[in-house]
């Protein structure tokens, strides 16, 4: 089940319209917006729906900080996401579900971890 968020709109890319800065519980992120049936503005709130997009290969590594946040990598989508491993969902800015994480990384279960991201991915 994936969980609803509320969301203020920072700002939207004049040049790729799908590329969208978003507020979430004090948490800055620039994400892409997947879906998008609204007229979204700027300033606007939104309730949004989040999903991580996983590299190939390894993308997850321990973390000695105990904080949630996100890190964007260069100017595009990439971005690196603090959080906690907890069994089937990643708590971080928001909690990620179904990503199959516990599966493929079994030793950071239960862990501080900081996972890098192709992109977020948001629905609104």
């Amino acid at each position: 089940m994936t969980s609803k968020y509320e969301a203020l709109v920072i700002d939207i890319d004049e040049v790729v319209e799908d590329a969208i800065v978003l507020l979430v519980d004090g948490v800055t992120v620039k994400c892409f917006a997947s879906y998008c049936p609204l007229d979204i503005r700027v300033g606007g709130r939104y309730e949004v729906e989040f999903e991580m997009v996983l590299p190939d290969g390894d993308c997850v590594v321990a973390s000695q900080e105990a904080g949630v946040g996100v890190e964007m990598v260069g100017l595009g989508f990439s971005c690196i996401i603090s959080g906690y491993l907890d069994g089937g969902t990643f708590r971080s800015f928001v909690d990620f579900t179904d990503q199959g994480l516990h599966y493929e990384y079994p030793q950071f279960n239960e862990k501080h971890v900081k996972i890098t991201v192709d992109r977020l991915d948001v629905s609104f």
